[in-house]
Order: C-alpha cells, then sequence, then structure tokens
C-alpha cells in the first residue's frame, strides 16, 4: 500500500491534469497552460501531458514550443498517430510547410480516408509551390466532397499560381454555381482581391458579405484592417468593435483596434486592447511594441524597456523594435546596450537595402 505522501502527490498530480483540462474546455488558456505545465513537470514522461500542453501552447500560437512538445509526445509514444495530424496543423501555422507534409503524410498512412487531413496537405504542398501534388491532392478532397467551396477555392488558386489560368477560372465559375452560401463565397473572393492588393476591389467585396450575413466576424475584421490601412480611423475603429463581439478570441483585431484607440488618443482603451491581445497569442512582438510606445509617453521607460526586450526576442528582424529600444536603454543611462542596439538596427537596414536592391527584385 503506498503512503499517504505518495497517494497524496499522484492525487494532486492526476488533479492539475484534470484542472488543466476543464480549464481548455471553457477557453481559459493562461490556467490550462499553468495547470499541464504543472502536470509536465512532475510526469516528464507522460506522452498525454506533453501533448496537452502542446495542445494549449499551439491555440496560443506559441508554435515552436508546441512542436517541440507534439515531437516528445510522438517520441514517448509513438503509436498515437492522432498527434502527427496535431503537429501538422502546428508546423502549418508556423510557416514551415516542408514538415507539415511530412507530418500529414504519416497521419494518412493510418487515415487515408481523413479528408481534413489531405486537405492540409494539399495546402501546404500549394504553400511549396509543388503546384501537381498539391492539385492532386485537393482533386481527391474535392472527389469526396464536391460541395466543399474551401477546397474548390484552393484549387482555383494552385492552378492559377501553377498558370493554368482558364482551369482557376473555371474552378471559381463552379464556386458561383454550386450550392455554397453567397457570403461564403464573397469572402472567399475578397481574401483573393486582399491577397493582389486590389483594395478597392476586397473592400466592395466584404461589405458584400456583410450585407448577406451581418454576424459575418471575418468580413467585419477584414473591412477594418481597410479601414485602418486608408487612416479612416472612426469607421475601422467600429468594424472591429463588430467583429470582437463575435469574435473575441481574434488577437490579430484586438491589437489594431488597440493601435486606433490609441491614435485616438484613449489610452486607456488602448492599453486595455493592446493587452488582450497580448494574453491571447504568446510571441506577438506588434502590440507590445505599442504597449512600449505608451508607457515612454507616461514616462515608464522601465516598463518599456521589459516590453521591448521580449519583443526583439519574438520578432529579432523588426528594425523599428530595435531602435526604439535602443532609444530606451539610451534614456535608462545603458549606453553600452544602446550602442549594441543601434549597431543591430544599422545592420537590419544595411541587410533591407541590400535584397532591395537584387535585380529583378520588386520594391518591398
Amino acid at each position: 500500500m503506498l503512503p499517504l505522501v505518495a497517494l497524496y502527490l499522484l492525487f494532486a498530480q492526476q488533479d492539475s491534469l484534470t484542472v488543466g483540462r476543464h480549464a481548455l474546455q471553457r477557453g481559459d488558456l493562461a490556467a490550462a497552460e499553468t495547470a499541464f505545465r504543472q502536470y509536465v513537470k512532475a510526469n516528464p514522461q507522460s506522452a498525454e501531458g506533453a501533448s496537452n500542453l502542446a495542445v494549449v501552447l499551439a491555440r496560443r500560437e506559441q508554435f515552436r514550443e508546441a512542436v517541440a512538445l507534439y515531437r516528445t509526445a510522438l517520441k514517448l509514444s509513438p503509436g498515437l498517430v492522432q498527434i502527427h495530424f496535431n503537429l501538422g496543423v502546428a508546423l502549418l501555422r508556423s510557416g514551415d510547410y516542408g514538415a507539415a507534409i511530412g507530418s500529414f503524410e504519416r497521419f494518412l498512412k493510418s487515415h487515408p480516408t481523413e479528408l481534413r487531413a489531405r486537405q492540409l496537405l494539399g495546402i501546404a504542398l500549394l504553400d511549396t509551390g509543388d503546384f501537381t501534388r498539391a492539385i492532386g491532392e485537393l482533386e481527391k478532397v474535392r472527389a469526396a466532397q464536391p460541395g466543399d467551396p474551401s477546397v474548390t477555392f484552393a484549387l482555383s488558386t494552385a492552378h492559377l499560381r501553377a498558370g493554368n489560368a482558364e482551369k482557376g477560372k473555371a474552378l471559381l465559375e463552379d464556386l458561383h454555381k454550386s450550392g455554397a452560401s453567397a457570403a461564403q463565397l464573397r469572402l472567399l473572393e475578397g481574401f483573393l482581391y486582399y491577397r493582389n492588393h486590389q483594395y478597392q476591389e476586397a473592400e466592395t467585396t466584404y461589405k458584400e458579405v456583410v450585407a448577406l450575413d451581418p454576424q459575418n466576424a471575418s468580413a467585419l475584421a477584414a473591412l477594418g484592417r481597410l479601414h485602418l490601412r486608408d487612416n479612416r480611423d472612426a469607421e475601422a475603429i467600429a468594424y472591429f468593435e463588430q467583429a470582437l463581439k463575435l469574435a473575441p478570441q481574434d488577437a490579430e483585431s484586438h491589437y489594431q483596434l488597440g493601435v486606433l484607440y490609441d491614435r485616438g488618443e484613449r489610452p486607456t482603451d488602448a492599453k486595455a486592447a493592446l493587452s488582450r491581445a497580448v494574453s491571447l497569442r504568446a510571441l506577438y512582438p506588434d502590440p507590445l511594441y505599442a504597449l512600449a510606445k505608451i508607457d515612454l509617453r507616461e514616462n515608464r521607460p522601465a516598463d518599456a524597456r521589459r516590453r521591448l526586450e521580449a519583443a526583439v526576442r519574438y520578432a529579432p528582424e523588426q528594425e523599428a523594435i530595435q531602435l526604439l529600444l535602443a532609444r530606451v536603454y539610451k534614456e535608462l543611462g545603458l549606453e553600452a546596450l544602446s550602442q549594441k542596439s543601434f549597431a543591430e538596427v544599422r545592420r537590419l537596414q544595411k541587410l533591407r537595402l541590400s535584397k532591395e536592391a537584387e535585380p529583378g527584385r520588386p520594391p518591398l
């Protein structure tokens, strides 16, 4: 029989796993992360613990650590094939498309009829420029579920990028003829306009989406971004506020709304929105930079330093963050650190200018 202390420790460890699961179910990612970290620390050989923590970190967009934990879980329990799917999603969202392809392929060996994984494999192949294989995988998905507009749209994009404009446009026509909702179709078209820098067409399309579906948070947020881009701040604020009522977990919209509040001299609202963005998305340098600028205006250089040092760790190649950090160090009397940051700014500027000067390279 186990001693009472050992039994207590065992139940405490199990309870932290349960606490984490409950917190995850109710959307409290910070509490879930704390609980799962406690469990993993006490149970370093638990594939279940590592995988649960990875799920939370992926949702908080801490993809590097999430990927490492998923890989740890697979080493501890290679038979947990589902983890290959989760790992693939984390790799895809982190931009590591090549590695994502391998994860989805390993998952599909055991689950060849899993259409979601096959669609994501097709998207990863598309993003790596392997258009032929991407089209092949997406065609399999489309054959199984011909009414899914997202698959048809991805196929259209693949054909267009592969140079087959006729097939790409024909697929877009199929979207219009399908039973998909008009709002969903127009939303997809709006995304395509936006990616092609056709901003006026994108705005018109997104407004049509909202007219068809007033509760479409994606279209409202997209309109907010377009109005922010054109310095139409009052309209942008209204769109972001509507979008966040419908999708309060959208970290990017909280950040952009915070920027707008700050420009409108609403510092309290700005700090609340920017802080919310930081809490929703870990390793998010942009709201930290915006908060640091507010700190400086309010004569809190030490707080600005803390935020900027974190932002630099997450985005070391951003000149603006490095430059502001150099100025903060100077204000705090940290001359050596200031000079080091200024030197890094000069290096980044030189690197950017050399890239812009490359023959045949379009201007940034």
